[in-house]
């Protein structure tokens, strides 16, 4: 526990409201995550089952982007929260990715799951 290591990454769900492209992955440049183990032995329930005796790995980056004129730029916040299974690997993932009340973008959360195991 508390192992920690970075990894570039982008906005998956962050898109402008009135701009071209929309989405913020295709003009701004990658930005470091920081990865770390944050818990061992936990147990998660997915659409292909329940697993236990996973590491749950938590990602956290800032990306810092207009967020409308008024406020100008803001560090909006990326995280990442994945479940790693003995014996299966990913079994899980829930990106998550507000717009911290900007009007001119939209933000959003994905939750990735195993739906089918052996």
């Amino acid at each position: 526990m508390g192992t920690s290591w970075q990894a570039s990454t982008t906005a998956y769900l962050l898109k402008r409201n009135a701009e071209f492209p929309p989405e913020i992955r295709h003009t701004h440049k990658p930005v470091p995550m920081t990865y770390q183990i944050a818990a061992l032995g936990e147990k998660v329930s997915t659409r292909a089952g329940e697993f236990s005796d996973c590491i749950r790995v938590q990602g956290t980056a800032v990306m810092k982007l207009f967020a409308d004129p008024v406020v100008g730029f803001r560090d909006m916040p990326l995280t990442t929260t994945e479940w790693y299974c003995k014996g299966v690997g990913l079994v899980k993932l829930e990106r998550q990715e507000p717009a911290n009340n900007s009007t001119f973008l939209q933000g959003g959360t994905l939750v990735m799951e195993l739906t089918e195991w052996q």
